[in-house]
């Protein structure tokens, strides 16, 4: 079944009415076909509908809705910048691990200026789009700039990925209910005094006993981690 996660949806009489891009997609692309199944996601509301053919347009006719809130710690990840390759890849994989929103910063080893990646938000905002219908998200993660110093002052847990810590990642357990932000550095990782910044924040520092990842590998790798071990132990609980 075709799935769109969507930052809005344009709802209408008790359709949906896709325009544009993904009304192409859905008629000339995917060839979706009268009566077909599709469902709709943005801000944790999930439309299921039945398409309904007229010509070269289409509309979709809302079946069932409801409501899927997060109720387990948000998960954010601060990526240093880097090339716009390993940015992309890092934002597509960051989605499909279960990252709730991406905040960009430039740290001392960054080759790419935020300035560039601001320049290229739009195909960002429509490679996290893509990724988070893929992997059938019912909310669109957030693309957001920032500073180092900004960011170390969320009221967050704090982890930073640093392949020469002494504590393993295996050591984060994520059994309390404060949000949590990745830091993942760009190739090269961290400089040394970025690593006494964190230190200073009494951030937590862990390595995985793995070779040197790449950027947009080890975003996978931890992002995927942490969101599992939220889920463990706080999937199924009620808000408070």
């Amino acid at each position: 079944m075709i799935h769109l996660v969507r930052e809005k949806l344009n709802v209408s009489g008790g359709f949906i009415v896709p325009e544009g891009e993904d009304l192409h997609y859905l008629v000339k692309v995917r060839r979706i076909r009268d009566k077909e199944k599709v469902t709709f996601a943005a801000s944790g509301t999930v439309f299921e509908t039945e398409t309904e053919l007229s010509g070269k347009s289409a509309e979709f006719k809302i079946i069932n809705k409801y409501e899927e809130l997060q109720n387990t710690p948000k998960l954010f990840a601060a990526l240093a910048s880097a090339d716009i390759q390993a940015i992309e890849e890092s934002l597509r994989n960051g989605v499909e691990a279960g990252a709730d929103a991406f905040f960009i910063f430039r740290s001392d080893y960054s080759n790419t200026e935020i300035k560039l990646l601001e320049k290229k938000l739009p195909r960002l905002k429509s490679i996290v789009a893509s990724a988070a219908s893929q992997s059938r998200r019912t909310m669109l993660p957030e693309i957001n700039f920032s500073t180092k110093e900004d960011l170390a002052e969320t009221d967050c847990e704090h982890i930073v990925l640093h392949p020469y810590s002494l504590m393993n990642l295996n050591g984060c357990s994520c059994q309390n209910k404060r949000d949590k932000m990745v830091w993942i550095g760009a190739e090269g990782g961290f400089s040394e005094h970025e690593i006494q910044f964190f230190e200073e924040k009494n951030f937590e520092m862990f390595s995985v006993k793995t070779p040197i990842l790449r950027m947009e590998n080890a975003v996978t790798f931890a992002l995927a981690y942490v969101k599992n071990r939220i889920n463990c132990n706080f999937a199924g609980e009620k808000n408070d």
